[in-house]
C-alpha cells in the first residue's frame, strides 16, 4: 500500500498545479472575445493563444494523473470528478453547457451573459474536482487505520484462542500470560486508530493511562483494564495467582477485543 505520507506529498504538488491552472485559466478567459454568448480565442499565434494551449495541456495533464489517483484510491467518487472535465464528447450535449475544458479550449457557445459568469463557472467545476482530489489522504488513512485494526483484532483473537488451549490444558499461567500479550496489543491498537502516543515498550498500565488521559477510555473501563492487568503481572512473575483469576482475565480480554 502507498503511504499516506507520500500520497499528501503528492495531493499538495498537484493542489498547488492546480491553483496555478486556475490563475492562468481565468487569464484566458478574460483575454478571450466574448459576445454575451460565444466564447472566442484570440489568434492562435498570439500571446494569449500560447498561454491558452499551455494551460489546456497542463490541465490535461493534472486531470490524467489525478483522476488516476481518484480511480485507485477513492473510486466511489470518480464519477463526480469526471463529470466537470468536459461536455463535449456528450453526444447530445445541453445547449451552453461547459465544463473545465470546454472553457479553456474557447470557441464555445455558453448561457451566460457576463465574462464574470464564466469565470465563476469555471472556478466551481475545477473547485469540484480539488475537493475530491485533497479527500485521498484523509480517505486512505482511514482505510489503513481500519486494516490496521481488522488485523490486530485478528491477531489479539489468535492469541486469546491459544490462551484458552492452554487453560484447559492446565497451564493457567502460561495462558494468562498469553491473554496479557492480547490485551497489550488492543490496547496499542486504540492508541494507533485514535492518535495517542505511546513509548514503544509501553506495556498494559501506561497504555491505559494514556488512553484514559485522552478520554478513550471511561474511569469503569479504566479501572477494569488495571485490574486485568494486576493478574497478568501475577502470571509473569513468581507470585501466586489462581485459576479463577486466569479465567476472570481471558474473559475480561474476550470481552475487550
Amino acid at each position: 500500500m502507498v503511504s499516506v505520507s507520500f500520497l499528501k506529498k503528492k495531493v499538495e504538488k498537484l493542489h498547488k498545479e492546480a491553483e496555478e491552472i486556475e490563475e492562468s485559466g481565468i487569464d484566458v478567459l478574460k483575454d478571450a472575445e466574448f459576445d454575451g454568448e460565444f466564447l472566442k480565442r484570440s489568434y492562435y499565434y498570439s500571446l494569449e493563444g500560447g498561454l491558452q494551449r499551455k494551460t489546456v495541456q497542463r490541465y490535461q495533464r493534472w486531470y490524467t494523473t489525478t483522476c488516476r489517483l481518484v480511480e485507485e484510491f477513492i473510486p466511489e467518487w470518480l464519477n463526480t470528478f469526471k463529470e466537470p472535465y468536459s461536455y463535449r464528447m456528450i453526444e447530445h450535449r445541453p445547449w451552453g453547457s461547459n465544463a473545465v475544458l470546454d472553457y479553456l479550449m474557447l470557441n464555445t457557445n455558453t448561457n451566460l451573459n457576463t465574462i464574470d459568469a464564466v469565470i465563476d463557472n469555471f472556478i466551481n467545476d475545477l473547485n469540484t474536482q480539488i475537493s475530491i482530489l485533497l479527500c485521498i489522504p484523509d480517505a486512505v488513512e482511514v482505510k489503513e487505520l481500519n486494516l490496521r485494526k481488522l488485523i490486530s483484532a485478528d491477531v489479539a483473537r489468535t492469541e486469546i484462542e491459544q490462551a484458552e488451549i492452554l487453560f484447559a490444558s492446565g497451564f493457567h499461567r502460561a495462558s494468562g500470560s498469553i491473554a496479557g500479550v492480547a490485551l497489550e496489543l488492543h490496547l496499542k491498537t486504540l492508541c494507533d486508530i485514535n492518535g495517542v502516543v505511546y513509548k514503544p515498550k509501553a506495556t498494559i498500565d501506561p497504555l491505559a493511562q494514556a488512553l484514559y488521559d485522552a478520554e478513550i477510555l471511561d474511569i469503569t473501563e479504566f479501572k477494569r483494564v488495571q485490574y486485568l492487568a494486576s493478574i497478568r503481572n501475577k502470571c509473569s512473575h513468581p507470585n501466586n495467582v489462581t485459576e479463577a483469576e486466569v479465567q476472570t482475565l481471558i474473559e475480561g480480554v474476550k470481552k475487550l477485543v
